[in-house]
């Protein structure tokens, strides 16, 4: 009969229904399996790139503390340097100042004990002003006594008078002649050296009336 239709027999169709199903769940996982590599793939690169951008980050983070660290450590060190030397000085200072102390100490007793120690030091004085000066020496009036006429006569001559002065304290020794005036005594002597070694400005040794 030529309008009959046929039936299907499944076991005589070359379609497998359980392989068809399993071929359209293929087909419908490649399009996820795809998108999660490209979603895996992007998830490396972004790590990847954070990872990156994280170290540059932390090494110049790094970087600017360490040239912060050098620049506290030279400051530091110029810091210790700069109190280092101030310090020496100061310690240099106060040496020079208790040797000289010592030393006034040291030069009054011995004029004292020694008066012929102040005639020398009138001597050099004398020397200082020249010859040819009229001067006038200044002594302290005790001082005046001890040294005694023998020895003032050793520091005078025609040109040279010796008195006795109570503004001069014991150990002083005030020579004043028409060129200006010296201060020849242990004091005056000592400051001076005082000025030398700490590096003052010396005096003059004779100031112009």
């Amino acid at each position: 009969m030529s309008g009959a239709v046929t039936p299907f027999v499944w076991g005589e169709s070359r379609i497998d229904p359980p392989r068809l199903a399993a071929r359209g769940a293929a087909r419908e996982a490649e399009p996820d399996a795809a998108q999660e590599e490209r979603l895996a793939t992007l998830e490396r690169d972004a790590f990847a790139k954070g990872f990156a951008q994280g170290e540059r980050a932390g090494a110049e983070a790094a970087g600017q503390r360490g040239e912060a660290m050098l620049r506290r450590l030279t400051q530091t060190v110029e810091e210790l340097t700069t109190l280092r030397a101030r310090m020496i000085h100061e310690t240099e200072r106060q040496l020079v100042q208790l040797a000289l102390a010592i030393a006034r100490r040291i030069v009054h007793r011995e004029v004292t004990l020694d008066r012929d120690l102040l005639v020398a030091i009138a001597r050099v004085g004398l020397d200082r002003l020249g010859e040819s000066a009229h001067v006038t020496v200044r002594l302290h009036p005790e001082e005046y006594e001890a040294v005694g006429a023998a020895r003032i006569a050793r520091i005078g001559s025609s040109n040279v008078q010796v008195v006795p002065d109570e503004r001069i304290g014991r150990g002083g020794c005030r020579l004043e002649s028409d060129l200006g005036m010296l201060d020849a005594g242990v004091d005056a002597q000592i400051q001076e050296l005082a000025r030398a070694l700490l590096g003052e400005e010396e005096p003059a040794h004779a100031v112009a009336r």
